[in-house]
C-alpha cells in the first residue's frame, strides 16, 4: 500500500471584523465564530483557505497509477475554545483564484497584500473582490462551489481534521481549476449572532512538526509467500533488516525489508541456523511509523492502506519520505493480526532519522 502526502503552497485565515486585513504569513489558521463577543449588528467570522500546487496534485495522481484512492485533507488543531457538541466544518471547493500575502494577524500597521475577506488580493476599494459576496453582514469572505464536503466531531473525537476531499481532488485532476478548499463553520452556526466557537489549527508557517497536508492512499500491496513459512505466533522476533539509519528528505521511496522468526523455533537436525530461517507476516499486518519524541503516530496503522506486502524473500512495505519532517528520528511498528484472532504490535527494532 502506499500514503503519499503534499504540504500546501498558500494558505491563509480571513476576517469579517477586520475585512481587509491579510494573515499569510501566520503561523496558525482560523475557523471560528465569535458574534456573541461583539456588538449587536455586527459579526466576527473567520474561516480558512488552503491550496496545494497543481504539479503536486499530478505527481500524486500519476504515483497512485490506476489504483483506486482516497484523498484526506488533514489539520492539526492547536487551540479550541467553548466547544459545542456535535459541530460541523464544512469544506468548500474555492472558485476563484487568491494570493497569500505576507500579513500577519498583529501586524500594526495592518499589511493589505494578499487575500483578505474582502477581497481576493490587495484590497484597493472594490477592486479584487470574491464573486460572491451575499455572506451574512459583511459582503465577502471567499467563493465556492455548492454541496461542501462536511466533518462532523462529536464529544470524545479526536478535534484534529482529517477529512475525504477525494470528490474535489478528482475535479482537479479532471480539469477544473485548482484554486483550493475553504474552511468554514456551517451557516447555521455562522449567521446565528449568538454563536461563540473557535477552532485554530497549525498552519503551513508553523514551526511544529504539525503542518496541514494533502494525504493520497492507495493500495498497492501484494501478498506471495512462495515457499515461505507464515508466522503464526506472539512469541516473534521482528526486524527491519535493511535500516538505512539515514534516509535524505529528497528520497522519493524506500523499501523496508521486514525479518520475521520465531522467538522460541522448534528444535531440527539441521546444518543451518534454526535462529535464521525467515518467516512471513500474516496477511493481515499492517505498518505505521510514529515520532520518536512525541510518540505521535505520524502514519497510523490502516486495515485498507497500509497493508504489508510479501514475496518469496519475506515481509516488505514502501515508504514515501516526502510527507516525513527532516532531522527528526522515527520508529517503525508493525501490528499482525494471527490465526488465533490474537492481535500483535511489534517496534520492529527498527529507529531511523530523515536528514536534510
Amino acid at each position: 500500500m502506499s500514503v503519499y502526502k503534499i504540504f500546501p503552497e498558500a494558505d491563509s485565515t480571513i476576517y469579517s471584523a477586520y475585512p481587509t486585513k491579510n494573515t499569510g504569513l501566520d503561523e496558525i489558521l482560523e475557523v471560528s465564530v465569535k458574534n456573541s463577543l461583539v456588538a449587536a449588528g455586527s459579526d466576527d467570522i473567520r474561516r480558512s483557505l488552503i491550496k496545494f500546487s497543481d504539479s503536486d496534485i499530478q505527481k500524486i495522481n500519476t504515483l497512485r497509477s490506476s489504483n483506486a484512492y482516497n484523498v484526506y485533507l488533514k489539520l492539526y488543531l492547536s487551540n479550541a475554545e467553548n466547544l459545542t457538541s456535535p459541530y460541523t466544518l464544512n469544506f468548500h471547493q474555492i472558485n476563484n483564484s487568491w494570493i497569500m500575502g505576507t500579513g500577519k494577524y498583529l501586524d500594526n500597521p495592518s499589511i493589505f497584500n494578499g487575500v483578505s475577506w474582502y477581497s481576493t488580493a490587495s484590497y484597493s476599494g472594490s477592486s479584487n473582490n470574491w464573486t460572491n459576496t451575499s455572506y451574512y453582514i459583511t459582503p465577502g469572505g471567499g467563493s465556492w462551489t455548492t454541496s461542501p464536503t462536511t466533518q462532523s466531531f462529536s464529544y470524545n473525537d479526536n478535534k484534529d481534521v482529517e477529512v475525504n476531499v477525494t470528490s474535489i481532488f478528482s475535479n482537479w485532476v479532471n480539469g477544473q481549476n485548482n484554486y483550493g478548499i475553504l474552511i468554514k463553520h456551517t451557516s447555521s452556526v455562522e449567521n446565528n449572532s449568538d454563536s461563540y466557537i473557535a477552532l485554530s489549527f497549525f498552519s503551513i508557517d508553523t514551526r511544529t512538526i504539525f503542518p496541514p497536508c494533502l494525504e493520497m492512499r492507495w493500495d498497492d500491496s501484494v501478498y506471495d509467500t512462495g515457499s515461505l513459512q507464515v508466522i503464526n505466533s506472539s512469541n516473534t522476533v521482528l526486524n527491519v533488516s535493511n535500516n538505512p539509519y539515514y534516509i535524505k528528505n529528497k528520497s522519493e521511496k524506500y523499501v523496508f525489508r521486514i525479518t520475521a522468526r520465531d522467538k522460541y523455533p522448534v528444535r531440527t537436525f539441521s546444518t543451518a541456523s534454526i535462529y535464521t530461517v525467515n518467516k512471513a507476516l500474516p496477511s493481515s499486518s499492517y505498518w505505521g511509523i510514529q515520532d520518536v519524541k512525541t510518540e505521535d503516530m505520524i502514519i497510523d496503522f490502516d486495515n485498507s492502506y497500509t497493508k504489508v506486502s510479501c514475496d518469496t524473500n519475506g515481509s516488505y512495505f514502501n515508504l514515501y519520505i516526502n510527507g516525513l519532517e527532516p532531522e527528526r528520528y522515527y520508529k517503525i511498528l508493525i501490528k499482525s493480526i494471527l490465526n488465533s484472532g490474537e492481535t500483535v504490535v511489534s517496534d520492529g527494532n527498527c529507529i531511523f532519522k530523515i536528514i536534510r
